[in-house]
């Protein structure tokens, strides 16, 4: 950096971006004991012993215990001595004392202090081709440090690349493989001829920054992700100076056909191969389900950033993830597992205002599904069977029917919004199961439409959070969302009420959530993971409820109903009748009462003669 004109390519060999404290003081005994030896003629001893002690903090414990054992009574020296002493005295012979002096104080003073805007402004400088060469197994120059360099080189737009030396010497491998470094440096073409490499030196432009992407999963929307990165490439580059390509796919099936996109990328079944890669700079995690935790976790354990459009590792792991996240100071962004395409996460990320409540919709399978019982009145099977058949809903759909799918997404969304982190198990959650078209009908005819709500509002310190079937007002925003879109509803303490809608769900629509993830990791805009508080929302509050009995028609069954409800206290406000054939269904709003009031009342209505069912759910205000 000081002479940048007369360097056209740069070899770095385990050299990090700054120096570390254990290596720092290694170091400062190395080079005591070769002065030592200086001082007294005998300068080969001093190399010896200052290897001898590098190599003792790189060589384990255990790794010593198994492979030499220890100093018993018939021996005169220990049998680790011929090994030290070997490897001493073979480095002693081979490089220079006062070469090991200046590169070791070299190594100590090269720091560029903490200020990043400064230490860039210095990387800048550099106009070499950069080979960044680490090996993996290194204690004393850790290959993380090497990452962090050659990360921060192509942020400010030097020419650069990042090389692995697997070798069992750590940073000596330079001198004892040298005939494998030799084959990494053809490999790399360190040692082709080119013409120097011209900076820019206009106004207003930035190099252009390459991001590795290591993808595990290449399903559905896995070859969204890919779709999306090939047709915006050359936006991304014109709008945020990044390239973004994927190097490599982990996936269950090899022999599977995917996507001509993904031909020509490597793959591998083995996900944490990616996490080790050094062609990895970011895990974009989209297989879904909890058998992807360990890679996610390796991942922010190494430092290195994950994407993920996995709701329900999130979910049920949001506490540790989100502290291993904090704790290492590794992006964790999962804009793609709450509602797709809607930049609900971000909004929450970075609000500057307090959320009081949230009410959303963010299954678009039930939303679809409720769009059929209301509109073509079709039963809640055939429904579900028209969604299969779309590529809305899975195989095995319960997870949407039951509510599972929103209260996943729900938790992280509570997290975000009001720093409590509720596990899907502790929420009440409902799902549409017991809907049938005629509820549709006879909450239309009093002025409601049925949703799958998932909610939670604060009030103080308490957190009341649900996912069910509610009535809404037919006035109200999230009535009108049909089909398969999805919508979130916030009320905020200064700024009012806020509100998103699109698709939460499809290939490309999640694809462009994790696409904004990555934009804001190449922008180091990811946000902060703050221990979450964790705890059981409270009961809802008492509120009012729609009342569906089903039974034969009977002239006296709404009286009886009117009677049962005025003993417990409360009234009918509303009501609606709907005929068929052979049944009658009469619905009937009830004041204001608690769930486990009208579910008491709902079992009495059961009892009575001629019921065959009824149905309760909350009406939303």
């Amino acid at each position: 950096m000081r002479h940048a004109e007369r360097c056209a390519r740069l070899i770095t060999i385990s050299a990090g971006l700054r120096p570390d404290g254990w290596g720092t003081a290694t170091r400062y005994l190395q080079r005591e004991l070769v002065r030592d030896g200086q001082r007294r003629g005998d300068v080969a001893t001093g190399m010896i012993r200052a290897r001898q002690l590098g190599m003792l903090t790189y060589r384990g414990r255990e790794e010593l215990d198994t492979r030499f054992g220890v100093l018993v009574p018939e021996l005169d020296r220990p049998p680790v001595a011929a090994y030290l002493d070997h490897h001493g005295e073979r480095f002693a012979a081979r490089f220079p004392v006062r070469t090991f002096l200046l590169l070791s104080e070299a190594i100590d003073r090269s720091h560029f202090g903490t200020d990043r805007a400064a230490l860039r402004a210095q990387l800048g400088r550099v106009t070499a081709d950069v080979l960044v060469v680490g090996v993996p197994g290194d204690l004393v120059f850790p290959f993380p440090l090497q990452h962090e360099l050659y990360r921060e080189l192509q942020a400010v737009g030097a020419s650069c690349s990042l090389w692995k030396l697997d070798s069992e010497f750590g940073h000596d491998a330079f001198l004892a493989d040298q005939d494998r470094l030799a084959a990494l440096l053809r490999d790399a073409r360190a040692f082709a001829v080119t013409a120097p490499r011209q900076r820019f030196e206009g106004i207003g432009a930035q190099p252009v920054r390459e991001i590795r992407i290591g993808m595990v999963g290449c399903g559905t929307v896995g070859t969204g992700v890919l779709e999306l990165l090939d047709r915006q490439a050359a936006a991304m580059v014109e709008r945020y100076g990044v390239r973004f390509r994927v190097t490599r796919i982990a996936v269950r099936d090899l022999a599977r056909p995917r996507s001509p996109l993904a031909d020509r990328i490597a793959r591998t079944t083995v996900a944490l191969e990616l996490v080790a890669d050094p062609e990895v700079d970011v895990i974009v995690e989209v297989a879904g389900g909890l058998s992807v935790e360990a890679t996610v976790a390796a991942a922010l354990a190494a430092g290195k950033p994950v994407v993920t459009a996995n709701k329900a590792l999130l979910s049920k792991k949001l506490a540790e993830l989100g502290v291993l996240a904090q704790r290492t100071g590794t992006p964790l962004l999962c804009e793609a597992s709450a509602a797709a395409a809607l930049p609900i996460i971000r909004h929450l990320s970075h609000r500057a205002d307090e959320i009081d409540a949230m009410m959303a919709i963010v299954n678009g399978t039930c939303n679809y599904i409720i769009t059929r019982l209301e509109q073509d009145e079709w039963p809640l099977e055939r429904a579900v069977a028209e969604a299969q058949r779309l590529g809305l809903a899975e195989a095995d759909p319960s997870a949407d029917l039951e509510g599972l799918d929103a209260a996943a997404k729900l938790s992280i969304l509570v997290y975000r919004a009001f720093g409590a982190w509720l596990p899907p198990d502790s929420l009440s959650v409902r799902g549409i199961g017991e809907l049938e078209p005629a509820d549709c009908d006879l909450a239309e005819a009093m002025g409601f439409r049925i949703r799958l709500i998932a909610h939670a509002a604060r009030k103080a310190d308490q957190l009341t959070a649900a996912v069910e079937p509610v009535l809404l007002p037919d006035w109200h925003l999230l009535a009108s969302i049909e089909e398969e879109y999805n919508a979130v509803y916030l009320r905020c303490a200064s700024s009012g009420d806020l509100s998103l809608f699109g698709k939460g769900a499809g290939a490309l629509p999640t694809a462009t959530a994790i696409l904004g993830d990555l934009i804001d990791l190449a922008q180091d805009n990811s946000v902060q993971w703050p221990v979450p508080r964790q705890g059981r929302p409270v009961a809802l509050p008492p509120r009012r409820h729609y009342l569906r009995i089903t039974g034969e028609a009977h002239p006296g069954l709404a009286r009886r109903v009117d009677s049962l409800v005025r003993r417990a206290g409360l009234t009918l406000q509303n009501r609606a009748t709907r005929g068929e054939p052979e049944l009658t269904h009469y619905a009937f709003v009830v004041s204001a009462s608690d769930d486990a009031q009208i579910r008491e009342l709902a079992g009495q209505i059961r009892d009575l003669g001629r019921v065959e069912q009824t149905l309760w759910l909350g009406v939303a205000e």
